[in-house]
This record gives structure tokens, C-alpha cells and sequence, in this order.
């Protein structure tokens, strides 16, 4: 229960990776519209302490402000925490000193406007744990009908995935969960495409009874061409 708890809050946003320094819904409601500003987050190391090192673009007219948010967990979106707010939007980069190692972040810039926040940027995801190998799972998805991608998959087959869970990411969005299934094992799932959809990302992701990536599949994208007029 804990483990899809924590996945069904994915992305409500690096990611993608997250008490509270302000109230929450300075980030934890990203506006549901495509992000109008680029985010991209390294790890790194300054003088042997980890540092995390986030540049971005706003896209959007109109700015006046912006803040980076940083979240902690497998699934940056727990402990949130605003590391960097800025009026001057000739300033594109920050570096976050106060992060650990052996931890995960994921970082997510919301854009302000004359009359308050106008969106937000993709999330960006930090990871300062050792790699360690994960099991490659095995997704099919399908376009069945014009308004239909059917998606299938077999259990893991690594004996310490506890649950599995199939994503999508819609024209450049962030990853939402479609589906957990726990204790992990194969399924399908039917996902209608809808009005205004141009690309779809699918991916399958299993968790140990950590919480921690015990197997991820291959993203499948589709691309929905707009028919001429």
C-alpha cells in the first residue's frame, strides 16, 4: 500500500524524484498544461562534496519570477522544499549545495506571472546512489484502433519486485501512473487516446519492497500526426 501510494503522487510531477519550507501548493498542483519553461538537473561533485547543478530556459512571455523546487524519495516527491527563488530571468542556472549522498531528488521550476503562476517546467531528476543494475522489463504496447493503444507485459522475474506499475507521458509531460499492480505480476491496460494528443511515451516500472527501481522497460513512444486540412 505504501509503495503505490507513492506512486499514484508521481507526478501530480524527474523524473523524475522529492516537511515542507512553504505551503504546498507552490508546487505540489503543477498547472495541468504543458511545461513553457526546459529543466535539466546534474549530479556532480565540488571539491568531493555532491552538488546538484540545474540550468534552465522559460519559454513562456510575460514572466516575472521563478522558483526551483527540490523533493526528495524514490519518487521526488516527498520532503519538497523551495531552494531558489529569482526576479532577474537573465539568471538560468542554480547550483543546490545542500544535497546528500545516497539520496534522490527531483527538481521542478514553476514559472509567475503579473497574476501569479503561469506553469511549470518538466521535472528533472538527481540521483546520488550507486547504480545498481535493475531488471529489464518486457512491455508491448499496440496502437489497436485509431483512438486505442493496448499495452501488455509480463511479471518480473526478479524475485524481489514487490509491485509494477505502466506510465505515460503525454506531448512532453510529466510521467503519470496508469496502473499498479501489487504484488507485482502481468496485465494489460487499454488507453484511449484523446483530442489533441501528439505524442504518447509508455513505460513499465517495478519497485522492491524498498521502494527502490527494480526493473524498468524500454520507453515505447507513438507519435498522433494531425491530419491536414
Amino acid at each position: 500500500m505504501k509503495i503505490t501510494r507513492r506512486l499514484a503522487i508521481l507526478v501530480g510531477a524527474c523524473a523524475l524524484a522529492t516537511g515542507l519550507a512553504a505551503p504546498a501548493v507552490s508546487a505540489a498542483e503543477p498547472p495541468p498544461d504543458r511545461p513553457i519553461a526546459r529543466l535539466v538537473c546534474r549530479a556532480q561533485l565540488l571539491e568531493a562534496a555532491p552538488v546538484a547543478s540545474c540550468e534552465w530556459r522559460v519559454l513562456a512571455t510575460g514572466a516575472t519570477s521563478v522558483e526551483l523546487w527540490r523533493g526528495t524519495g524514490v519518487d521526488g516527491q516527498q520532503e519538497r522544499v523551495k531552494v531558489y527563488t529569482g526576479t532577474d530571468l537573465t539568471v538560468q542556472r542554480f547550483t543546490d549545495t545542500t544535497v546528500e549522498k545516497g539520496k534522490r531528488y527531483g527538481y521542478l521550476l514553476l514559472v509567475f506571472g503579473a497574476e501569479g503562476r503561469q506553469a511549470r517546467s518538466n521535472p528533472a531528476v538527481v540521483s546520488f546512489r550507486p547504480e545498481r543494475e535493475v531488471e529489464r522489463l518486457a512491455l508491448d504496447c499496440r496502437r489497436t484502433e485509431s483512438k486505442t493503444v493496448s499495452c501488455e507485459w509480463r511479471s518480473p522475474a526478479s524475485p524481489t519486485a514487490v509491485s509494477v506499475t505502466l506510465f505515460v507521458t503525454v506531448n512532453g509531460g510529466a510521467p503519470t501512473p496508469l496502473v499498479t499492480l501489487s504484488p507485482a505480476a502481468g496485465g494489460s491496460f487499454e488507453y484511449p487516446v484523446v483530442e489533441g494528443t501528439r505524442v504518447l511515451r509508455f513505460a513499465l516500472v517495478s519497485l522492491d519492497s524498498d521502494g527502490e527501481v527494480d526493473g524498468r522497460s524500454a520507453v515505447l513512444p507513438f507519435v498522433f500526426v494531425r491530419p491536414r486540412r
